[in-house]
This record gives C-alpha cells, structure tokens and sequence, in this order.
C-alpha cells in the first residue's frame, strides 16, 4: 500500500495509531483502488472526527478531479453529516472558528435562527414572507434588513463557500431536496453511519390524519385497503392542502397594510401555518413519487377514545430503504467516506443501505481502550421476553438495588429498552438516585444529572446513543433487556424477512452502542452489568457480530 504524506493536513499535534492506520486505508482505496466508498469501524476513542478532516483536507489539494455522477460538473469540498447537532457543535468546538483552527463552517435551520427586524419572528418566517407575498415588500424596511443583514443567510452563505462544511441530516435533506443549494462536493462524509437506514426512512415516511383532513375540508370515502388510501392522497388529500396553502397565502399578504407593515404577532401564526402545509406538500410529492405497493406498510392508527369521530391516522413506511441512499444522499459526494462504532456486519450493513460491495474498501479499527477499565458482566437475571418479563421484574429490581448499594458513591446509567421497565424499576426500588425522564424533559435530566454533586443514576429506554457520560458522570451502567427491535412493527418483521442478518445486526448494534456511553477516552473506566437471560442464547448465536475487544471484557 503506498504511503501517503497527509501530516500538514492532521489538526492535531499528535497522530494516533488508529488514525494513521485509518487515513492511509481511505486514501488508498480512493486514490490507488478508485473506490467511491471506505467504510471505517472505529470504536469510541478512535478520533473520528480528525479522520474525517484529514482526509478532507488531503483530498482538497492531492485527490485529483472529481466529478457529479453524470461526469460533467467538476466537484471540489467536502460535507460532514452528523445525526445530531450536539455532534455537529463538537465538530465546531474542535475545528470551527472558535476553535483557533478556522477548518469548517456550519449551519443550523432557518427556524433556529432570529429575524433582526422581527425579534419575535425566525429567519424561516421571515424568508416565507419574501417569496410568498413578493412585490409588495419591495423597498420596505424589512425587506432591506432581511436582504442585507439576516444572520441565517449570512451563515448559509459561508457554509455554501466554505471548504468543509458540517450539518446534519435533517438540515442537509431539508436543503438538497427543496431549496437545492447544496451542490454535490468531492467527499462526503457521514458520520455515525449506521443511522443511514433511519435517515433514509425519515425523510420519506409520511402520515395522513383523518382529523387533519376534516379540518381541511377534505371528503373521506370508504378507506378500507392500502391502495384505497393511497389514490385518496394523491388526489382528494393533495388538492385539499393545496387549496389551504393557497388562502394562507393569500392571509400573509393580506396582512401588510397601507404602509406595508404588518402585526408581527398575528403574521408569524399565519406564517407558521403556512410553512407546516408547505412541508407537508413536499411529503406528499415525494411520497407519491417514490412509493410502490410492494415497497410499502400501511399501519392504521386508530384515533384516542376521546376523539368522538373515531378518526384515523394512516402512516405509510418503507420496508427498504436500499433504492434511495443514492438517489437522497450519496450522489452528493464523488467519494464517500462512513464512519461508525457499530458498522457491525459489512455484508448487511450494505445490502440495507444501497452500497454495491464491489465498490467498497472495509476497514475495522478496535477500540483503544484498556479491557481492564471496561468489564462487562453477564449476572442472568431472568428472562425478559413478553411470556417471561412478568415473573422477572421482581428479581431485577432487587439485583438493581443491590447495584445501587454496590456502586452507592458513583453516578450511572440504567437502559431498560422501554418506559414500562423503567416506572417498574422506579416504582418498586424507590430510590431518589433515579432520574426517569419522560419525552419532555430528557435533555434537561441529563444536565441535572452532569451538574449534580449527588451520585445519582439516570434511567432510560432511550439513551443508548447520543449521549457522553464520560469520567465521574458514569462509573457504572446496566443492561436490563436484550434491545431486540419491536417485532409488533410490521416493517421490522418485513425487514427480518428480506435482509438476512439485519435483526440480529440491529440487536446487537444497540448493545454496543448502549454500553459506549461511559467509556469515551483511555483513562475512563466504568463496569458494565446484562441482566437479562436472553442475552446468553443471542450472544452464543451472534458472536462474530461482536467486535474483539467487546467479547474480551464480558465475563
């Protein structure tokens, strides 16, 4: 493999080893191998973020020409996607401005961002205005201040003529499939890879409320098959929100008297009104666009007993995402590099995201991290299954409480896959160390948690990613249930079906993920505990889907 000079273009003073390792294998299979996508597993430590602005950076002066799929517009930069925009703030944190090393720009949405001219107004309200009531702001004030001075633009246009540019999905999707400014680039790069099926999923998944539709004035037929449904969306559905986008419309420019001024108060409902009808139209088209019979779960949802109507609610998901990772995402890079802990198995990791394996170099990097700061212990409470959970619970919450005392002076972290076991556990262990978050207020327990002198314990059925707990905000983290995906869902039954390996790769995926929560760097330690028994029979069945240095610390 040839070697390749890259030093001057590393952000750091030192190099690990599995960085240099990492950035020689990608350069080489692009640059000798003419692969357009490296796959990189590199377990938490691994300085991700680094690679990804080395190879960015290298390839920006020595990859050679790159080009659009159709070989006919030249492409240069790179894009970094996160899931998240915790992870994409750390990227400015390392590599922004801020950082003394000025490598990257970012963006974050419109609505994130505050109107100069209308403090109780976002820039998104205020770019709403301009292109829907048009003409008649012409030479106003705000107009002025929104052309000139707006803080979402300004940013949005370094971002655009920035070498390397970092978002996140959501924001990237938002842009390349409406706005249609993001050109494709020489690199792009993902971050957190192995969310790319979910990604790909969001952004075409779409549900119809009955209720939604009443409200628009819309006539409900007969609604009894899938293809019933759909023709009614394409049609009846579509013209309804159509015909409402139009009298919004219409009320926005209404709003701006004589003076062309306008109640800021009443202008922003309106306009917000408006940018939900227009999201949802896009939803429609592209649904329309891509959906297929075969391709497709239609799950009916039936109203809260509360709703007297006994309205529905029709969500339509794709059983495979393959068909669009090119289409939505990767022909916005001539090469593309992926990035993750938990690829797990190349073979299904591909087949589920679109990825012709002959066009792929593979590279898995093992965790530096001492084995004897990270044991994993298997204690075989009980069975955790739907038959067995019952006659379980009572002996986990005793094993937890006897957890507790064990660990008693340091904080922690319990994932119980889902809310009933964590109000269980809560309920019958009754201690005030636990903190149970509800959808409301996650992010705001996790900072009391981070900032409290107590040794408290947070638990959760949903923070197995996303989440840094590193040093003393974690010494210890349990396991309560296999986090086997919901076979209740009919797209993961259909999913199991098609794509052999991917619900064990799921499974075992959320493991890994769950348990890199409290060991983030090479001094970190934290024990680890499964508790459930099913956990032995999906291990002895899976265990190469495990990373070596996974298996060495479970005991």
């Amino acid at each position: 493999m040839t070697l390749f000079d890259y030093q001057q273009y590393f952000p750091f003073q030192d190099i690990r080893t599995e960085q240099h390792d990492a950035i020689q294998f990608a350069l080489n299979a692009f640059m000798n191998e003419g692969k357009k996508f490296v796959i990189l597993e590199i377990g938490t430590g691994g300085g991700k973020s680094a690679i990804a602005i080395t190879l960015a950076r290298y390839l920006a002066a020595h990859g050679g020409k790159t080009y659009t799929d159709d070989a006919s517009v030249e492409t240069s930069g790179a894009y970094v996607l996160t899931t998240q925009k915790i992870l994409q703030a750390q990227y400015m944190a390392d590599f922004g401005q801020s950082s003394g090393r000025d490598l990257t720009r970012s963006i974050k949405s419109a609505s994130d961002y505050e109107c100069r001219f209308y403090s109780d107004m976002t820039c998104s309200d205020s770019k709403r205005l301009l292109k829907q009531v048009g003409k008649k702001l012409d030479g106003t004030e705000f107009q002025k201040c929104c052309r000139q001075s707006c803080p979402y633009t300004l940013d949005k246009e370094e971002f655009i003529n920035f070498p390397i540019s970092v978002t996140n999905f959501s924001y990237f999707f938002a842009e390349t499939m409406y706005a249609k400014q993001l050109l494709p680039r020489g690199l792009l790069v993902i971050d957190e890879a192995h969310n790319i099926e979910s990604q790909l999923g969001k952004i075409i998944e779409v549900t119809f409320s009955e209720k939604f539709a009443r409200n628009l004035r819309c006539k409900i037929p007969k609604l009894d098959t899938q293809d019933a449904v759909f023709s009614w969306i394409k049609g009846p559905y579509k013209n309804a929100v159509s015909k409402e986008m139009n009298e919004y419309k219409k009320k926005m420019s209404a709003h701006f008297n004589e003076n062309n001024d306008a109640d800021s108060h009443e202008l922003s409902d309106v306009s917000k009104r408006y940018e939900m009808l227009d999201k949802h139209i896009c939803k429609i088209n592209r649904f329309i666009e891509v959906y297929s019979p075969d391709n497709w779960i239609m799950n009916l949802v039936k109203s809260s007993s509360s709703d007297k109507r006994g309205d529905r609610k029709f969500e339509f998901k794709p059983i495979d995402v393959s068909s669009y990772g090119n289409k939505f995402l990767y022909k916005f890079g001539s090469r593309v590099v992926m990035m993750s802990a938990t690829i797990v198995d190349k073979v299904t990791f591909c087949k589920s995201t679109g990825i012709a394996e002959e066009q792929v170099a593979f590279l898995r990097i093992a965790s530096p991290f001492p084995v004897a700061n990270r044991p994993v212990h298997f204690l075989n409470v009980g069975s955790m299954s739907r038959s067995n959970i019952e006659n379980t619970l009572p002996a986990m919450a005793k094993i937890i409480k006897d957890l507790l005392s064990l660990h008693k002076k340091e904080k922690g972290i319990i994932h119980t896959v889902n809310y009933r076991v964590a109000k269980y556990i809560v309920d019958t262990v009754k201690s005030p160390r636990l903190l149970l978050h509800d959808s409301s207020n996650r992010e705001e327990m996790i900072e009391f948690h981070m900032k409290s002198p107590d040794a408290t314990v947070l638990i959760s059925p949903s923070m197995a990613e996303g989440i840094d707990l590193a040093d003393d905000a974690s010494r210890f983290q349990i396991l309560c249930k296999v986090p086997f995906p919901y076979l209740g869902d009919q797209v993961v039954q259909l999913r199991k079906q098609k794509i052999d390996g991917w619900y064990a790769c799921q499974t075992a995926r959320s493991v890994i993920q769950a348990f890199g929560r409290s060991i983030r760097n090479d001094k970190d330690r934290a024990t680890s505990y499964i508790l459930d028994s099913d956990w032995e029979r999906f291990y002895r069945n899976n265990r190469n889907m495990f990373p070596s240095e996974f298996s060495s610390a479970l005991t």
